[in-house]
């Protein structure tokens, strides 16, 4: 069967060969959704896990004499034990880091795997010789030879599909693997061992990555280690990014799709990286046709794992020289490096040269990794990309400061487009959309004859009358780029750009109610990444006598990131500390594939042990150093019980005079016919709520009532089925959170999590951005005008609400009363005219309940707010709000005063019950307000 379509030549036996070969790809990406279903993490291990297997093979069977299916079965319990013992040792070391931590785990688990397979079996890569299946038949199908190899595949990944579905859906462990991964909590109510669940999903994926990776490589003539790990997992992405990481069946139907495509390339384009360009492609149109992800953040106050240098004791802070260390320890090392060409040669020079290279790119992964928490595995094919468009730019105007503009522009450029599908889908879909941008880059875009084609001679560079024409002389033009970028990126970490995407990161949804949208900040932070390694890899290019396709490989964007949290990906610093390990020492001393395991082990282990890198074990000799700079201890200050009381007696915030062209009905906000369903489950059943301008609506109920869903619905972060919400005379339903703060309606949490990383004053400089937001260009180069003014209007917030003693300490040491007092900070910051207020006194003791009262009052009155409170703490709840709304089953159930509601014998049967206690309080404090508030103003 041959048929012509649009130029593509499409062959029977290619159709075949690409359902074979489909059927395994799918059966790996099935193993891909088990372990993201079980840890909600993308294992980039998983084809070396195979790989691994796969070695032990070809050594049992061709050295060892083994039978074929004895060395099978040992190949596959290998890698379902090198599996398992990667979710005990990586992952669930990690489980307490950042998501994105233990996906870069991985990375150093397949660098590992991928080295040892080679030094095991060093003709792992000769698929010619590799063993085919015994006892399995060839045949022929039209022009098709079906190998044994080929025979397995047809014959037994039907056979193994079939049953791990069985397994999964009968069994009582594949029923425990589902419910851990579908809920955990859940699993762990009824006895199952989670943990054990984990592990039990992970070797089963490993096992299922030797399967197809033994039967590929006999299909696959000579191949590099690089094709086991990355390319094979590629082909197991895309199918698994079809399914969106969920469903099982879509993913392998999804493989054999892949397969087939593949195969029909493969006949009309045997070389040029097309397979490549068409699994790209495939992933960004997958992305872009999935639709926007919601949900709560997995990993807040997680980042706090990773930042290892914890913001300066108020006390060292006041000493200068304790102050400027990083300042005095930057101009050290600035001399040094300065130094050093005067004794050593041009060979070495070079080596440092691309230390610096690859310490900017390595800054940009700390921008979009380190700030932003998005992994990017392409950074150094946008470092190819800058170094092609400074090479053709340098050669068409003869001077080199047009080739670094043209190559920061262009790798800004590149990102845009390949960041846009990946970021605005909730998690970590960026770090397989750059692997697939790298694979491609590597294999197709460099090879045009518009970048590199069969490769390129860099001409000496002239900036101006200035050449840089020796190895020494270039050396130190590549050292003064280094600092360039270094200062470029301090500016981005330490203004209001890096505070936006730290709060992203470390509570996307909190960062949403402040006004602030996730999917630009991030689009953003890739932008500058971009731009940043564009300008690192045109320094990069132009170190060499000749540029090819292989020099800006997919492997070094791995390096690149191994490095940057292997330094530090908290710190700024952390990528030119890691750049020494990960490039210099190698070249330094240069080590065969036993040497090389070894470091890749090394910076795995160094990793799990401190997930800080390198800055975390230099951390405590820092810390000492500050001390006796600072001439103190560096105790802490302690805490005390009595904090919202304390800050409550504190507060003086200011009378504010209503804006004459804000009208009444700019502060309303009305939700009409209201409805929310989640499956079979209605949460909010035709809800109908209107709030009058500053009129406090106290919203209570029992446990699943549907109020918190109703928040989510009015706030944003949740689309309606039906109904409408209309806010200050506008309809706001199809707007998202990001856009009704900056309206006005703002939405807290009852957590009050806030930015568990961020300081004090840093969260309230974030709030500050909604009504005095950060400009970019300024930021970038380092104008602090505006910066200034930001950090004084936040410490006089600081001060109206008897925050001083809490400015410098991070969130997340901060116990629930002062959080409490920390968000109201941030919501006088944020001026809103209506406040969506989540179960306040959540978490604290009775007295701080009282004098949280006071301060919400004084906060509703000083402003004038419009305020819609979820409270379970009735006397607290009664209070405050001038209405009360009930509800029950999703349903509204009644409405009233605080008095009618309680004596509504309704509410009184479904929630408020008869006993005194629940509605009164010894000592309840009345607030009014009015006398408590002191004119002034911020």
């Amino acid at each position: 069967m041959n048929i012509s379509l649009a130029g593509f030549e499409i062959v029977g036996s290619a159709v075949t060969l690409g359902i074979i070969a489909g059927m395994v790809y799918g059966i790996l990406a099935v193993g891909l959704v088990l372990i993201y279903r079980a840890n909600r993490i993308i294992n980039f291990a998983h084809g070396a896990i195979g790989a691994l297997g796969a070695s032990l093979l070809g050594l049992l069977v061709v050295e060892r004499h083994v039978p074929y299916w004895i060395a099978f079965v040992l190949a596959l319990a290998v890698s379902a034990s090198v599996g398992a013992a990667t979710e005990v040792v990586v992952v669930r070391r990690l489980r307490k880091a950042p998501s994105l931590m233990a996906m870069v785990a991985s990375l150093g688990v397949a660098q590992f795997l991928l080295l040892m397979s080679v030094v095991a079996n060093n003709s792992v890569g000769a698929g010619s010789t590799f063993p085919q299946p015994t006892f399995l038949p060839e045949f022929q199908i039209g022009a098709l030879d079906v190998t044994p190899a080929y025979s397995a595949m047809l014959f037994l990944t039907p056979a193994i599909v079939a049953g791990l579905m069985l397994f999964l859906r009968k069994s009582r462990f594949g029923l425990a693997i589902r419910g851990s991964a579908d809920n955990p909590e859940a699993a762990q109510l009824a006895g199952i061992f989670t943990g054990r669940m984990s592990t039990l999903a992970w070797a089963i994926a490993g096992a299922i990555a030797a399967f197809t990776a033994i039967l590929i490589l006999p299909t696959q003539g000579f191949t590099s280690t690089d094709a086991l790990g990355p390319a094979l997992l590629l082909r197991a992405l895309v199918p698994a990014v079809i399914a969106r990481m969920a469903s099982l069946p879509i993913a392998l139907g999804a493989g054999i799709g892949v397969g087939i495509i593949e195969q029909v390339l493969l006949w009309n384009y045997p070389s040029g990286g097309a397979v490549e360009m068409m699994l790209f492609v495939g992933i960004v149109l997958v992305l872009l046709l999935q639709r926007t992800r919601t949900g709560r953040d997995e990993d807040k106050g997680a980042w706090k794992m990773v930042r290892p240098w914890p913001p300066l004791p108020v006390g060292s802070r006041r000493a200068t020289v304790a102050r400027n260390l990083s300042w005095a320890v930057g101009a050290v090392a600035l001399i040094v490096a300065i130094l050093l060409p005067l004794g050593l040669s041009s060979q070495s020079t070079i080596i440092l040269v691309a230390v610096f290279g690859y310490s900017i790119v390595g800054l940009s992964v700390g921008v979009v990794t380190g700030l932003a928490g998005q992994l990017s595995l392409g950074q150094f094919a946008l470092a190819g990309i800058g170094a092609a468009a400074s090479y053709w730019m340098t050669k068409h105007t003869g001077d080199f400061a047009f080739g670094l503009l043209g190559a920061a522009a262009a790798g800004a450029v590149a990102a845009v487009l390949i960041g846009l599908p990946a970021l605005r889908i909730r998690g970590l879909m960026l770090g397989v959309t750059t692997l697939s941008f790298a694979l491609m880059a590597q294999s197709w875009l460099f090879q045009q004859d518009w970048m590199f084609s069969g490769g390129v001679n860099p001409e000496d560079p002239r900036i101006g009358s200035a050449y840089f024409d020796t190895s020494k002389r270039y050396y130190f033009f590549a050292l003064a780029a280094l600092v360039v970028a270094v200062l470029l990126t301090r500016n981005i970490w330490r203004s209001g750009i890096g505070r936006r995407l730290i709060a992203v990161r470390d509570n996307e949804e909190g960062a949403r109610a402040f006004g602030i949208s996730a999917v630009y900040v991030k689009l953003q932070a890739f932008v500058l990444a971009g731009a940043l390694a564009g300008f690192g890899g045109a320094v990069f290019g132009n170190s060499l006598s000749h540029i090819s396709s292989n020099t800006f490989g997919a492997h070094a964007s791995i390096d690149v990131v191994a490095m940057t949290v292997l330094g530090g990906i908290g710190v700024l610093v952390g990528p030119i500390v890691g750049a020494l390990y990960v490039v210099a020492l190698p070249s330094f001393a240069p080590l065969d594939n036993a040497g090389l395991a070894a470091t890749a082990l090394g910076w795995l282990v160094l990793i799990l042990c401190f997930p800080g890198g390198i800055a975390q074990v230099v951390q405590p000799l820092r810390e000492r150093l500050i001390d006796l700079l600072a001439g103190i201890g560096g105790s802490r200050q302690s805490t005390d019980s009595g904090e919202i009381q304390a800050a409550a007696n504190g507060f003086d915030l200011p009378a504010r005079v209503s804006d004459p062209a804000r009208s009444d009905a700019r502060k309303s906000l009305e939700g009409v016919g209201i409805r929310k369903r989640y499956g079979g489950l209605v949460a909010v059943d035709n809800m109908s709520l209107r709030v009058e301008p500053s009129e406090t609506v106290g919203l209570i109920g029992p446990n699943g009532a549907g109020k918190t869903t109703l928040f989510e619905l009015l706030g944003g972060f949740v689309r309606a089925d039906e109904g409408k919400v209309v806010f200050a005379g506008r309809d706001v339903t199809k707007l998202g959170p990001e856009k009704r703060a900056r309206l006005g309606l703002v939405r807290s949490f009852q957590d009050a999590a806030l930015f568990p990383t961020m300081t004090v004053l840093e969260v309230v400089q974030v709030s500050l951005e909604r009504t005095k937001p950060t400009r970019f260009l300024p930021s970038i180069i380092g104008l602090s005008r505006s910066e200034r003014r930001n950090v004084e209007t936040a410490r006089r917030l600081i001060r109206l609400t008897g925050l001083e003693a809490y400015e410098n300490k991070q969130v997340a040491e901060l116990s629930t009363g002062t959080r409490r007092i920390a968000d109201i900070a941030c919501i006088v910051a944020l001026e809103p005219t209506l406040l969506l207020l989540d179960e306040p006194s959540s978490g604290i003791a009775q007295r701080e309940t009282e004098a949280l009262a006071v301060a919400i009052a004084r906060l509703r009155d000083a402003f004038g707010m419009s305020l819609i409170i979820i409270e379970h703490d009735i006397p607290l709840v009664m209070s405050l709000a001038d209405r009360i709304v009930v509800m029950e089953s999703g349903r509204f159930l009644a409405e009233g005063t605080p008095a009618e509601i309680q004596n509504n014998p309704l509410v009184i049967d479904a929630y408020l019950g008869a006993d005194p206690l629940v509605l009164e309080r010894s000592d309840t404090v009345k607030p009014t307000g009015e006398s408590l508030v002191t004119p002034g103003a911020v």
